[in-house]
């Protein structure tokens, strides 16, 4: 008889296979922009999805800057905190997860995650490490040069979601099931469950004070979305559930005053979880993040939207 945590890795894996069901809409045949990042000097934006590229769009306009072809889904895109160096995490393709010189095009592949991709994807906050978690469960760390140093995996987890470092420490958050707080050396440090019922976490974003985090969840037909605010000793400080969809990504502004959120809107918090700002959208958002200034922050959604906010959660430009 199948048990639950069998039940459960099925669940997961075919949540990470992109089989979404957001709202009871099937999204696996759409080309969804998954992810999104600001460059460090706040001039470009990286746009990835299962497009088969990247695009590197201007920050000011959202005129085209570059392509590097990417077959099927990038998970995850993240820039670098100092160099033109982004780092990819792809699932279901040829293309492996890698780092990307833009400024020489070069591409290093991060060998020894899971065949199956990745979708958990962070720079360290010295930039010196990156943290990759993978679709079997698996942490994996590489230095810069993409030299994989250290790889471990803990308890019954069939992929990880997301993974998000520490502002200053060397250790990190991973969500799927529960989210768990773990050492640079593979050390457990603490094992969270986020609510009673069985529903997956898709997003963790650390304070930039380390003092707490948030994550986002994916609710279900009975449960609502939750936005949980946590303190680091896994203590939570409070529960939201207003949207109609799941917390895809979350990303703090630069002060670390405001959280936005991507669901069924853009939605702009303060550190205390009061909801400041909200901008409608005609899809679900998946990707969102801010400039380096604080004062604009960037979408993309289920049906390649991508659209450019100012910081009170207003329309600047929609690319469609």
């Amino acid at each position: 008889m199948t048990n639950r945590n069998q039940i459960l890795n099925i669940l997961f894996f075919l949540i990470i296979s992109s089989v979404s069901f957001a709202n009871a809409q099937m999204t696996s045949s759409k080309e969804i922009l998954w992810t999104t990042d600001w460059s460090p000097d706040g001039k470009y934006i990286a746009i990835g999805g299962n497009i088969d590229t990247l695009k590197i769009y201007s920050g000011m306009n959202l005129k085209p800057y570059q392509s590097f072809p990417i077959k099927n889904t990038i998970t995850r895109v993240k820039w670098h905190p100092t160099k033109n160096i982004i780092a990819v995490a792809t699932q279901m393709s040829d293309d492996k997860s890698m780092i990307l010189h833009l400024d020489t095009n070069k591409k290093i592949v991060l060998h020894g995650i899971s065949p199956d991709g990745a979708r958990g994807l962070d720079w360290n906050y010295t930039g010196e490490y990156l943290g990759v978690a993978d679709n079997d469960g698996q942490i994996l760390i590489y230095d810069i040069k993409g030299e994989l140093i250290r790889k471990f995996k803990h308890e019954n987890t069939k992929a990880i979601t997301a993974l998000d470092w520490h502002p200053t420490k060397n250790i990190l958050i991973t969500v799927a099931d529960k989210i768990r707080i773990f050492g640079m050396d593979g050390n457990l440090i603490r094992t969270i469950k986020h609510r009673k019922e069985d529903v997956l976490i898709l997003s963790v974003a650390w304070h930039k004070s380390g003092d707490f985090f948030v994550t986002g969840d994916y609710g279900d037909d009975q449960d609502r979305s939750l936005l949980q605010y946590w303190d680091d000793q896994g203590k939570l400080l409070k529960s939201i559930d207003i949207s109609k969809g799941e917390f895809r990504n979350l990303s703090w502004n630069p002060k670390g005053n405001r959280l936005a959120t991507a669901s069924d809107a853009l939605r702009i918090w303060d550190a205390e979880g009061n909801l400041i700002a909200e901008g409608e959208s005609k899809d679900y958002l998946w990707g969102v993040a801010w400039d380096k200034k604080g004062k604009r922050i960037i979408t993309s959604s289920l049906e390649q939207r991508i659209i450019l906010w100012n910081k009170q959660a207003e329309r600047i430009l929609t690319l469609e």
